[in-house]
């Protein structure tokens, strides 16, 4: 985690792939990036699963003060990612807009962890593709720090190759790398 730290440090505008395999190391991983992030002043967004959601909140009041664990919002990527009833891009994308947007009226630094899953759609790639190209095309528009997490079990095949194409960074749970196959979206 700490080459992801740095690499935020240097390059205000990130979008990372994380497919993770190891639960705990998922957490230790999503916990320090919220307190690199609140130590570095900025506030930052968690879209979670629930049950992982207490799991994390839990740690973070260990290592937080109560001012610093304000600095932490965060949201049920079941109610973020299926808020339309299914994994639906558009919906998805308005969503993200809305929770976005006083962070691009204002000037306060800010920082984003997803952890992406899409319910019971038999086969997410397409869509999940579309999604993270636009994504990406925000994050760059936008100058956003990003970490899109998934967990690797559950993707098809080729899923992690498609989404390498809109994330220039690849995280794994010990690693970061570039992305050989990403393509920088125009905006």
């Amino acid at each position: 985690m700490e080459e992801v730290n740095r690499l935020l440090k240097t390059n205000p505008c990130t979008h990372i792939l994380y497919c993770y395999q190891n639960k705990e190391l998922y957490l230790k991983n999503v916990i320090a990036y919220l307190i690199d992030g609140i130590q570095s002043g900025e506030t930052v967004i968690l879209i979670e699963s629930e049950k992982n959601l207490k799991m994390i909140l839990d740690r973070l009041k260990k290592n937080l003060t109560e001012s610093q664990l304000n600095q932490v919002h965060t949201i049920s990527n079941f109610e973020f990612y299926l808020s339309s009833g299914s994994y639906h891009p558009p919906a998805i994308y308005e969503q993200l807009m809305k929770i976005y947007t006083p962070y691009f009226e204002g000037s306060a630094p800010y920082r984003t962890w997803t952890n992406v899953e899409w319910g019971r759609l038999e086969d997410p790639t397409h869509i999940v593709d579309w999604f993270e190209q636009d994504t990406d095309k925000m994050v760059n528009e936008q100058r956003l720090k990003l970490i899109c997490a998934y967990e690797s079990e559950k993707m098809p095949a080729d899923m992690q190759s498609i989404l390498e194409r809109s994330h220039p960074y690849i995280m794994s749970d010990e690693n970061l790398t570039e992305s050989k196959l990403y393509a920088k979206i125009k905006p």
